[in-house]
Formats: structure tokens, C-alpha cells, sequence
């Protein structure tokens, strides 16, 4: 699994949890663990640029995508 793909599911999950708390579907997960969950996607994103592009990789223009 390349980089890229790992940060389109994230994307995925990252619209789904929180709209999932928007309709109430409080028996899948309670607010709190939606938050943490999304949080924790969240930094697993930064972590992935960092490691694959480094810190200056986070700030410089990105090229576009093809």
C-alpha cells in the first residue's frame, strides 16, 4: 500500500466519523471516541508527510497531482 493511498482512506474515514456523529449514530461510537478517533487520523496524516517528505516538504508548493 503506497503512501497516497493510505492518506485517501484517511480522507475517507475522516468525512465519515464525523458526519456519522451529525445523524446521532451514537451505537457505532459516543461522541468523545469520534473526536479521538478523528484526532488520531489527523496526526497520522501530519506523521505520514513528515516521514515521507520531511519538514520542509510540509511548507513548500506542492506539485499537481497526476
Amino acid at each position: 500500500m503506497n503512501t497516497n493511498l493510505l492518506h485517501n482512506i484517511i480522507n475517507i474515514l475522516l468525512i465519515l466519523i464525523p458526519a456519522l456523529e451529525v445523524f446521532d449514530w451514537t451505537p457505532f461510537f459516543s461522541q468523545q471516541i469520534a473526536l479521538q478517533i478523528v484526532g488520531g487520523l489527523g496526526l497520522a496524516k501530519i506523521l505520514i508527510n513528515l516521514i515521507r517528505d520531511g519538514v520542509t516538504g510540509l511548507a513548500k508548493q506542492q506539485p499537481p497531482v497526476q
